[in-house]
């Protein structure tokens, strides 16, 4: 403490010499002056770059504005009597507010899935008012987003380009634009604070292992709009925020624009999200060299065709190196079928390999029946003995809004017959499906597992248009 006191003594006492001089020559006064006219007062250089700043938002703002949505979700609402039963009809009230960004000039809008699900009819309002009913063209629940489509005739609406997400920095500039709180094409700006966060948002429930963040200003409304870089390209899709009030704090994530992009055109392919199989089971390399260990190879994997081997350690794919998380996802955006280029190092030498990437539902065992909007499976034996059925199949997965969904069939659900009539196999399931009337109501006898699993109810679903 004596030195502490001693070395500040020290120095106040130097400081006032410096005063005591600086005073007695006249020059001390004059010289905080001029310090602080340079430093406290804007010249023109710095107005006109501050103009020139706010010139690229406001272009920005000005390119974008016109495809951006605004999407209201309704549902029907069906009035009850005292003891809870349905009486009159059922009348449509909106249950939601979201935002989505045109990316196609026929009407085609990418939004989030947590917007449109459990919608019974979807209302899109462009910029200029004039609004639509719009279709799901198909939803991913894994990365939260969703395809939409307007029929605007052969008008020609103004679509935002992607672009490529991986060649974003931490500290770049951006802007978000969409409906906080339903007030319609609202612009921030922030910067990107960091990518690849994992995080498990409250709208979706769902963990996703590479947001990006920024502190541009997301709400709630803002769900479903672009984040777009200073050309005015999409980079993102706003999708979730941390906060303790609801409300802006500074965190917002959105879904890299290359992954939404990846669901975009594998929905308008095949009305569904293939995503790639590689075959390897893998973990982090515990050296400093850094990269991704690969600790088993699936006999006759894509991975085991291209020459992948246990021990290697990838160090890039396409080009990039990735963490074990980013990798994994990198694999799975990548369409089925895609040709991929995969570095690795083995035994000390360099060595770049090709795969072409399969199915992952496909090497799951998975069948998508497009009529229902599900993946099925084989039921498993144990599972068989339980229900002591002759059913065989079960559904791996559902799409939220496809027709089982909407009727009330479940991920899980054991499909017993069709109409009535049993099958011996998938293929015959899915031709006896292909054969209902589903304007009259196509009607699936089901075995649905009670909570545990250990125990199983039986019914049926009609599923309708």
């Amino acid at each position: 403490m004596r030195i502490e006191n001693k070395t500040m003594n020290t120095t106040s006492r130097s400081l006032a010499r410096l005063v005591a001089c600086s005073l007695a020559l006249g020059l001390l006064q004059p010289a905080l002056a001029d310090v602080t006219s340079a430093s406290d007062t804007a010249t023109a250089e710095d107005f006109a770059f501050a103009k020139r700043l706010s010139r690229v938002f406001k272009t920005v703002a000005e390119r974008r504005e016109k495809s951006v949505v605004h999407i209201t979700q309704l549902r029907t609402i069906q009035p009850t009597d005292f003891f809870g039963r349905p009486v009159g009809r059922g009348q449509l009230q909106q249950a939601g507010l979201g935002s989505g960004v045109i990316v196609s000039s026929d009407g085609v809008i990418v939004t989030n899935n947590h917007v449109v699900r459990g919608a019974d009819k979807l209302r899109v309002k462009l910029s200029d008012e004039r609004e639509f009913d719009a279709v799901v063209l198909g939803t991913d629940e894994a990365t939260d987003i969703a395809v939409l489509k307007v029929d605007v005739g052969k008008e020609s609406l103004p679509a935002a380009d992607f672009a490529d997400s991986d060649q974003l920095e931490v500290g770049e500039w951006v802007v978000a634009i969409g409906s906080p709180f339903g007030l319609d094409n609202s612009v921030t700006q922030g910067i990107i604070s960091a990518k690849g966060r994992t995080v498990t948002p409250r709208e979706t429930g769902v963990s996703f292992e590479d947001y990006i963040q920024t502190d541009a200003a997301i709400n709630p409304g803002n769900s479903g709009g672009p984040l777009l870089n200073l050309e005015g390209q999409i980079v993102g899709i706003n999708t979730a925020i941390a906060s303790r009030t609801g409300g802006y704090d500074g965190i917002g994530f959105c879904v890299p624009g290359n992954t939404v992009k990846n669901v975009l055109e594998s929905i308008q392919r095949t009305g569904r999200v293939a995503r790639g199989y590689l075959g390897i089971e893998m973990s982090e390399q515990s050296s400093s060299g850094g990269g991704v260990l690969v600790k088993t190879v699936v006999d006759g994997s894509p991975a085991d065709e291209a020459g992948l081997k246990s021990g290697d350690v990838i160090t890039r794919f396409q080009g990039s190196s990735l963490s074990l998380d980013r990798l994994r996802n990198a694999i799975a955006a990548a369409p089925a079928g895609s040709k991929v280029n995969i570095e690795v190092s083995r035994e000390g030498e360099t060595k770049t390999l090709q795969a072409t990437l399969g199915d992952l539902s496909a090497a799951k065992g998975y069948v998508f029946i497009d009529a229902l909007g599900v993946e099925v499976e084989l039921l498993p034996d144990d599972i068989a003995r339980q229900v002591d059925a002759k059913a065989i199949v079960r559904v791996a997965s559902i799409q939220e809004t496809g027709r089982a969904a909407m009727s009330g069939l479940r991920a899980g659900d054991i499909i017993v017959s069709v109409d009535g009539d049993g099958y011996a196999d998938i293929a015959e399931l899915q031709k006896n499906i292909s054969k209902g009337n589903f304007s009259r109501g196509l009607r699936l006898d089901i075995i649905r597992p009670l909570q545990g699993g250990n125990s199983y109810r039986r019914g049926n679903i009609v599923v309708q248009e």
